[in-house]
């Protein structure tokens, strides 16, 4: 059964293009992960809002995902250039779901 991986991020202002390039990075090595099916990237439009973006990816499991957040992906996201960043991840499973 498949999850959803919700991550939240608190960016400084005026990180917000570093953080989506260092983003894209991640998100590059993610994406051959097995077990990644997709993701959307939302940009918060209040400048004001704390949290900025907001990831979701789905993932075919949980293990998966686990598994994906291996060493290699730690020290991507590790280092003075994320210090300021903060982060509010968690696994979602749906429970809803509809449509207009």
């Amino acid at each position: 059964m498949s999850v959803t991986f919700v991550n939240c991020f608190e960016i400084p202002a005026g990180r917000e293009d570093d953080f989506f390039a260092r983003w894209r990075g991640v998100n590059a090595v993610m994406r051959t992960r097995p077990g990644y099916e997709e993701h959307q990237l939302y940009r918060s439009l209040a400048p004001e809002a704390r949290f900025r973006f907001v990831n979701v990816a789905r993932w075919s499991s949980s293990a998966a995902l686990a598994t994906a957040h291996d060493d290699e992906f730690r020290a991507m996201v590790s280092g003075p250039d994320w210090a300021e960043i903060v982060s509010t991840p968690a696994v979602y499973e749906e429970v809803h779901t509809g449509t207009a």
